[in-house]
């Protein structure tokens, strides 16, 4: 055994560790000083071992003896190892120059930062940070605005005497060697790495990453590389600069066409199918041929189709309001369960934030990140701006956003959709989870962590947490109590009710949790469908993922002007009706994918609210001509049967859905809102314009965008989700 040791020991491969020269060449550095910590100084000195390189996916590492049993051992928790032999002299002169003489090693981390202005205080708290939560003392001071990315690298770089690469200054030139070095690895890899290809030699690819001590990125690269692999610092916004730069113009193929390619028939790239056009025309010319052979037969059957449709409507809203009163499903998480999360056992969160003419919110909207109860140095913000937005992006730049938030440029190509600028924000993120916030949300501090707990206590098919909405200008006026009574509805009885009934929910466009690799793997937003959120949910349900709703409150800028009010309107019935269009292409198919439940209550949830609007005016129009001149055609269009019905309709709908919300604004503790619920028939008339505009749309054009202006209100979001939380917790 001991000349099998001893026989491998000879035919280790020799190394010197000092730098020479040779000939005229510059001077020759062996050691590569980001392998040389890849151990600490002090493992480093009582094992007798130095790593000097990374090479074809191994560590090389030089001894002057046979390596022990726990030298092995350590090194093997690193990967696989080329051992050298050198002599006990080099390799003490080596640790010397590297990690620094006994009586001379390199200043901490925290005493470099002091000499850079740091305060005692500051580096105290950070201190106190990192033992709380873990994480490295750079990325938690950049992460509070102590330091900037570039200090956190030169700092680095005076510890380790690895040299620094300004790439935002010294970006470099592009080269067919070094294209083929950014294809050995994915844009996914380069990115949670924090890595970067710099420069590639004969025999050696330079990397330039933001951490020294993080060995698996030069690992792969020299792995797949089948070469030598070193590295300088530099700083992460630098990082992010260079993949903005290699991955533009990918990023923004993949954000347009991802689903298109991935599920073709799920893209409302294409409003109507041939087949679905030839339906339609079929349909019509049956209605005019029905019509020509028999008038009064085609108008009552028609007629009562549509009644018949509306009283199903009205059963179903009977059915929310017992479902979701009923329900107690939804997903609460106790105070103690929150703050029991350990936060240095938490993931990185990213989070994207489109915000087009959002210029007069970004303060809000960074003062309610900040206040997110969630380590700052694990959130991944996008701040995804449209290039042609110069006000928006001024202020951004102006506002010296916290170091987690990232302004990200969308190209202003087509479509210019809210989906598509999610999709080019989502090629870029890092988390394992991603939320969506609108510009103007005042997201609850604990939010984040409750969706957390939802995942971790929950199997992989749940896929999408649905946080509540609702609204911090309540009272501002009128419109704005019935659009805060609507959407008391919509996430305290409608979403509750149908995550009771395992029915597909349609999303709210924001404050959706995903879990990040499922949202790739469906294809993620369709950036052609207006209500992208409604759309995804369907998706999600018919690959067999859940979505659940938690109660935790995001607090949003209720619209308070009527046109800007239409113009939101009409975006959401317009999608409602896109999605419809899109998955009623093979109903069948959908029938076999959400099952008969799921798929009747895909038709009620989607097709029946904007068709229940578009209705309405039609039916008053004849209720009225019935009342006022006692026209003869009304007869025809209701039989006794179906007239009696339809007078119930009149009668008991008004009375359903002004019941419905009364009880989803008093189940939100909005009681001041209740006597407003009388007036729910205004608001009809209202939404059924919107939905009149959203119809002829739809025609002329279905994937046009229109902007909702916010910052229209003078009412104080910032301290509402603080309000909320604090009376749930002492309620």
């Amino acid at each position: 055994m001991m000349s099998e040791i001893s026989q491998r020991w000879d035919a280790t491969p020799w190394i010197t560790l000092i730098s020479y020269v040779s000939g005229s060449k510059p001077l020759i550095e062996t050691v590569d000083r980001s392998a040389a910590f890849a151990v600490s100084r002090e493992d480093a000195r009582t094992h007798g071992l130095l790593p000097f390189a990374w090479d074809s996916g191994n560590l090389c590492v030089a001894v002057a003896e046979p390596p022990s049993l726990q030298a092995r051992l350590l090194l093997d928790r690193i990967g696989p190892v080329k051992w050298y032999r050198t002599t006990a002299i080099d390799l003490v002169l080596a640790q010397r120059e590297i990690y620094g003489d006994l009586s001379d090693r390199p200043a901490p981390f925290g005493e470099l930062a002091r000499q850079r202005g740091l305060s005692q205080e500051a580096l105290d708290e950070l201190l106190r940070m990192q033992q709380n939560q873990g994480g490295l003392l750079g990325s938690l001071a950049t992460a509070h605005q102590h330091l900037t990315s570039w200090d956190v690298a030169e700092i680095l770089s005076a510890q380790t005497g690895i040299p620094t690469q300004n790439l935002l200054q010294d970006s470099p030139a592009a080269s067919p060697e070094l294209l083929n070095v950014w294809h050995l690895l994915t844009e996914k890899e380069w990115r949670d790495y924090e890595m970067v290809p710099v420069a590639v030699g004969p025999d050696t690819i330079t990397v330039a990453l933001t951490n020294p001590f993080d060995t698996p990125g030069r690992r792969k690269l020299s792995l797949v590389a089948k070469t030598r692999v070193k590295a300088v610092l530099t700083g992460h916004r630098d990082i992010l600069a260079r993949l903005d730069q290699q991955y533009r113009a990918n990023n923004l193929v993949l954000s347009r066409t991802l689903l298109l390619h991935r599920r073709p028939d799920d893209s409302a790239t294409q409003t109507l199918t041939k087949s679905q056009k030839w339906a339609g025309v079929a349909l019509v010319v049956a209605l005019i041929a029905a019509l020509i052979f028999d008038r009064d037969v085609a108008l009552s059957v028609v007629s009562s189709l549509f009644v018949l449709i509306y009283a199903l409507l009205v059963v179903h809203r009977l059915w929310i309001i017992r479902k979701g009163t009923l329900t107690t499903n939804e997903l609460r998480f106790a105070r103690e369960e929150v703050e029991n999360l350990s936060d240095s056992d938490l993931p990185i969160y990213t989070i994207l934030i489109p915000a087009r003419d959002e210029a007069n919110v970004l303060n809000v909207l960074t003062e309610a990140l900040s206040r997110l109860d969630y380590p700052k140095d694990r959130l991944d913000v996008k701040l995804l701006l449209e290039e042609d937005d110069v006000e928006t992006i001024a202020a951004a730049r102006r506002a010296k956003l916290p170091s987690f938030m990232e302004i990200t440029i969308v190209p202003p190509e087509e479509p210019r959709t809210k989906p598509k600028a999610l999709n080019f924000g989502l090629q870029r993120a890092r988390g394992e989870f991603v939320t969506i916030y609108d510009a103007e949300d005042i997201p609850e501090p604990s939010q984040l962590k409750k969706a957390l707990l939802a995942f971790r206590q929950s199997d992989d098919t749940l896929a999408c947490v649905q946080a509540k909405l609702s609204y911090f200008n309540i009272e501002q006026n009128l419109l704005t109590r019935w659009f805060t009574a609507e959407y008391s509805v919509w996430f305290n009885l409608l979403l509750p009710s149908l995550h009771a009934a395992s029915l597909p929910i349609p999303l709210g466009g924001t404050s959706n949790h995903f879990r990040t690799e499922v949202l790739r793997n469906i294809g993620a937003w369709d950036p052609y469908n207006v209500t992208e959120d409604a759309d995804l949910g369907i998706r999600l349900n018919k690959s067999g993922y859940r979505t659940a709703v938690m109660d935790s409150y995001t607090y949003e800028e209720a619209n308070s002007e009527f046109v800007n009010w239409v113009r939101q309107r009409s975006r959401w019935i317009k999608g409602y009706l896109q999605t419809w269009l899109v998955h009623m292409r093979h109903p069948v198919q959908l029938h076999r994918q959400l099952g008969a439940r799921g798929f009747w209550g895909f038709q009620l949830a989607i097709l029946g609210t904007p068709i229940m609007f578009i209705l309405n005016p039609l039916y008053w129009l004849i209720t009225s001509l019935w009342f006022m001149t006692n026209w003869g055609l009304i007869p025809h269009l209701f039989p006794p049967g179906i007239y009696y019905l339809g007078m119930l309709n009149l009668l008991a709908g008004n009375f359903v859905f002004a019941y419905l919300n009364a009880v989803g604004a008093a189940k939100d503790g909005h009681w001041s809102l209740v006597p407003y619920a009388i007036l729910t028939p205004l608001y009809w008339t209202m939404m059924s314009l919107a939905s009149w505009k959203a119809l002829l749309q739809l025609m002329t054009r279905p994937s046009h965008w229109e902007k909702t202006h916010h910052g229209l209100t003078d009412w104080n979001p910032v301290t509402a989700a603080d309000h909320r939380e604090s009376a749930e917790i002492s309620a």
